[in-house]
């Protein structure tokens, strides 16, 4: 089972989110692929469609093999998700083999 869950926020103020790794803004003024593990945010000017990456083996590789097209004109955020730059960070809290 797919489970895509969007949260629709408007209003003024300050906006806190969290994400893993760091949040980086992309304008777009017609087209952007993102692969869904990636997408913080989006602004609602964007029309998105969910959509496979590939075929089998681009699943198999990818992990789940879904990306996100956003079509139109505005700023979408995503996150790093830099698995390796993760693993080393917990690992400096492992404690040493001597």
């Amino acid at each position: 089972m797919i489970t895509l869950s969007v949260l629709k926020i408007e209003g003024n103020g300050d906006l806190f989110l969290s994400s893993f790794g760091s949040i980086e803004e992309l304008e777009v003024d017609g087209h952007l692929r993102v692969d869904t593990g990636h997408i913080v945010a989006f602004e609602p000017t964007l029309d998105f469609r969910v959509s496979k990456a590939g075929g089998l083996k681009a699943t198999l590789l990818s992990g789940e093999g879904l990306v996100v097209d956003s079509t139109g004109r505005g700023w979408v955020w995503i996150q790093t998700r830099s698995i390796s730059d993760y693993v080393g960070w917990l690992a400096s809290f492992m404690p040493s083999r001597k």
